[in-house]
């Protein structure tokens, strides 16, 4: 073998072996700020951290709007009968229907959330770590982000495969909420796609 082939071999060899890691590679580099991969990156740190406002600042408004428009009747209801207390703590510091009508829809929601994380968090600590596994695109203003979650309790683990669905807002990639995901029902959590 000359001295030739030899670099041929060598420098065919570096680009398979280059070739083979890039997917890899490329699936461990920062996403590029703004791309649906960061906001799904945050999105699913703040659901780790059970952070809920740092969750609502990446949901689409337009499923902010919907989540709203759901949840204000079934709240006016509560404030008015007997589950008062429970509704006014869950959206404390507001203390009537008429302050909770006037929150923004991202801090509803952030109010919302929270409380459902502290009642989930109240069976005992829990530890949730989300790994991102892969994204599929539907056009180019939705994207599909497929991730494993990891819930311990204890000695208990429980492993969840589960989608995040990101659409491309004026305001860049956003979350879309599924209604049956936040136990409002409903066929809007679909439909909207």
């Amino acid at each position: 073998m000359n001295h030739r082939s030899l670099a041929g071999t060598a420098a065919l060899l570096s680009a398979l072996l280059l070739g083979a890691a890039s997917p890899l590679s490329a699936q461990r580099q920062t996403p590029a700020p703004g791309s649906a991969r960061a906001v799904a990156q945050r999105t699913l740190a703040a659901l780790a951290a059970r952070d809920p406002e740092a969750f609502a600042r990446e949901v689409s408004p337009q499923d902010l709007a919907t989540f709203r428009a759901q949840l204000l009747p079934g709240v006016e209801k509560a404030m008015g009968g007997a589950q008062r207390a429970q509704a006014a703590a869950m959206f404390a510091p507001a203390r009537s229907y008429a302050e909770i009508e006037k929150l923004p829809a991202e801090r509803l929601f952030a109010l919302y959330l929270g409380a459902v994380m502290k009642r989930v968090g109240s069976a005992g600590p829990l530890q949730v770590s989300n790994t991102i596994l892969g994204d599929v695109a539907e056009g180019d203003s939705l994207v599909h982000t497929v991730y494993r979650q990891r819930v311990r309790s204890g000695s208990s683990t429980a492993n969840n495969v589960s989608i995040l669905t990101l659409r491309r807002t004026p305001g860049g990639w956003k979350v879309v909420l599924e209604a049956a995901q936040l136990g409002m029902g409903g066929p809007q959590g679909n439909a909207q796609r």
